[in-house]
Formats: structure tokens, C-alpha cells, sequence
């Protein structure tokens, strides 16, 4: 039971984000998140949305705080280390805007209540949280009650910290609600990626599950997506090497960002339906791979087949190997040469 009223089947298994659809028979939203990666600067933010479309994402991704709401004085040195990297409204209009005329979906993060009138104002599809509001369940239900969609990600989580993120969506109403596995470090180490965690994501609760990434290069998005993730999110960068910057460790450019999509795209294809049936492609190989019964030696017409008469060779084009047990103790019309097919019009 989550909360008193409501249970981890209450979220929608699937819901539209603008012009997407996303769930499980839907193909893998890609978010590519540009976060601070303009540092401030609206000519690279616009880079960064030209980056994000010409790779083929789906959704554009940045973040908007106020420095002195989303940090304490005690922490000074994040104030300083952030307060160049921020935009403006304006600058964020801008940005919607880009983003629509190149085709993507325009998505950001308010990192604290002052930011949450602009989710309003630009009329965003979809609520992005980060893995900093665990724990912060009056928080996430004010984004809640935006009343659009949520993806949400569940970095330094345990189970109970995502029952209780999920409590506070449901207290804003919102059961459109996609939870994405997460690990808070820049970069995360690949032995600690636990990627099996998805699954455990997928199991408690009915809404979709992805994985948003912060590993060095593009290996565990795709091993997520091959897992079942119905969304990722990367980062994205254009400046790499950046002092005092983190983003640019676990981030794809325009030298890769391309070609993560495509790989995505050709990872989803390769999953499937799940059902175990030969694939149309193996037409010809069920003729030359499969073995047919045949004579190990010349049996005359009017023999009574037994099973040391018969051995099991390709091609497959005649009565297969578990077929024995219905051809011995049968007599023959004709005369079956060595390595000769048994066809059922030859037997009595």
C-alpha cells in the first residue's frame, strides 16, 4: 500500500508527453540533458538544442534554480560555483521555442520553488525531478500539482525513498508517473551502475521505468534499453574539461550524441516481441541447419523399419528427427537407398 488512498497500480502504465507516447509498447524516449552545460551562455544553450536535434532526440532537457533559494550560505562555494550558470526566463522562452522549431520536446527542472512558476508559465508537457528531492516530499508534490507528467529520477534512493516520492505525487495528483534507476556520481563507476534495479523499479509499481545515465561513454544507456527502459536520459556537452564543472565527465558531444541514438534505436529493434517463434529470417536456414531422417544403409521394399535403419542428417527437408518413434516398425513401399530421405508416402 502507498500512502492510505492509493497503490503502486494506480499510476498509468502509459501517457503522452507532447507528441510522444510513452510505456511498453512505445519506442524509448530519449531525453538528452543539457543541464548547466551552457554555463550561462544562451549562444551555447542554443548549440546544445542544435546538438540534442541533430542527434535525434526526443526531448530537450535543462535546469532552472535560484542560487540563493536552492543553496545555503554555509555552502558558499556551490553559490559561487553555480550562480554563472543559470538563465534567464527570457532566455528559457528562447529556448522553448528553438527546441519547437527543430522538433524536440522542451523539458527543464525547477530546483526550487521559485522555478516552479516557470514550469507553469512555459507550459512545460512534463515535470522533470531530480534525484536531490529525495526526501523532499512537499516539494515534489507542488511540482505534482503543476498537473502534467513526471519522470523522476531515483538516484541515492532506497525503496522506501521512492514509496515516499511516489506518495507525494499521488498527494498532488498525478498518476502519470515514470520512475528513472539512477546513481548520483560524476562518473559513476560501471560496478556500481545496478542496472538489475530497473527491474526491481518495474516490479512496484505499474508506471513506466528507464535509466538516467552518469557513466562515462554510452555502454550501460544501451545495456538499459536491452534491459527494458522505456526512457533515457544523457547529458550532453559541447565544452569538455571544464574546471569545476562535473557534468562534462559523464556527457555525450556532437562527436557521439548521434550516434547513442542510433545505437538506441537499433538496440530497441533487437528486443522484440518476446515471443519464442522462428524469426522470418530463418526461413532458409530451417531447409540447410535442420536434419531429416534417413536410410544408414539400402533397405529393400518390404522391410520393416527399425531404428538402427535410420540415422538423422542435413538438409531438413524431410521427416524430422522426432519423427522416429512413428516411422520404426513401419514396412516400406519401395527401395530406400544409403543417406536416401523416408517420406511418409513411402511407408506402410
Amino acid at each position: 500500500m502507498l500512502g492510505t488512498d492509493t497503490t503502486m497500480d494506480d499510476f498509468q502504465s502509459e501517457f503522452r508527453i507532447g507528441e510522444k507516447l510513452l510505456g511498453a509498447k512505445h519506442p524509448v524516449l530519449i531525453i538528452a540533458e543539457a543541464g548547466v552545460a551552457h554555463f550561462g551562455d544562451i549562444e551555447l544553450a542554443r548549440d546544445l538544442v542544435d546538438l540534442a536535434a541533430d542527434a535525434g532526440a526526443d526531448i530537450f532537457k535543462t535546469q532552472f534554480f535560484d542560487v540563493e533559494q536552492l543553496i545555503a550560505k554555509r555552502a558558499s562555494h556551490w553559490q559561487e560555483r553555480l550562480r554563472p550558470r543559470n538563465l534567464s526566463l527570457d532566455d528559457a522562452h528562447e529556448l522553448k521555442d528553438r527546441c519547437e522549431k527543430r522538433g524536440l520536446i522542451f523539458m527543464s527542472t525547477a530546483h526550487d520553488q521559485s522555478r516552479i512558476s516557470w514550469l507553469r508559465e512555459l507550459e512545460v508537457p512534463a515535470v522533470k525531478v531530480g534525484s536531490g528531492e529525495r526526501n523532499n516530499p512537499r516539494f515534489v508534490t507542488e511540482l505534482a500539482e503543476i498537473g502534467k507528467p513526471m519522470i523522476i529520477s531515483t538516484g541515492m534512493s532506497y525503496y522506501s525513498d521512492v514509496l515516499e516520492t511516489l506518495d507525494a505525487c499521488a498527494a498532488g495528483g498525478c498518476n502519470q508517473v515514470a520512475l528513472l534507476h539512477c546513481v548520483t556520481s560524476y562518473p559513476a563507476p560501471q560496478n556500481q551502475i545496478n542496472l538489475a534495479a530497473m527491474q526491481t523499479l518495474d516490479r512496484m509499481f505499474s508506471g513506466p521505468v528507464g535509466y538516467s545515465d552518469h557513466t562515462d561513454g554510452n555502454l550501460a544507456v544501451l545495456a538499459a534499453v536491452a534491459r527494458g527502459a522505456k526512457v533515457v536520459e544523457k547529458h550532453i556537452t559541447i565544452l569538455r574539461h571544464v574546471p569545476n564543472a562535473q557534468d562534462w565527465k559523464v556527457s555525450a558531444g556532437p562527436e557521439d550524441m548521434a550516434q547513442l541514438v542510433t545505437d538506441i534505436r537499433r538496440t530497441e529493434q533487437m528486443i522484440g516481441s518476446g515471443e519464442k517463434i522462428p524469426a522470418p529470417c530463418e526461413k532458409d536456414g530451417i531447409g540447410w541447419a535442420l536434419k531429416s531422417l534417413v536410410a544408414i544403409r539400402d533397405l529393400p521394399a518390404g522391410h520393416f523399419i527399425a531404428k538402427e535403419d535410420l540415422t538423422a542428417k542435413r538438409p531438413g527437408d524431410g521427416l524430422l528427427p522426432n519423427q522416429l518413434t512413428k516411422v520404426v516398425g513401419c514396412r516400406l513401399k519401395r527401395q530406400i537407398a544409403a543417406d536416401e530421405l523416408i517420406l511418409p508416402e513411402d511407408l506402410i
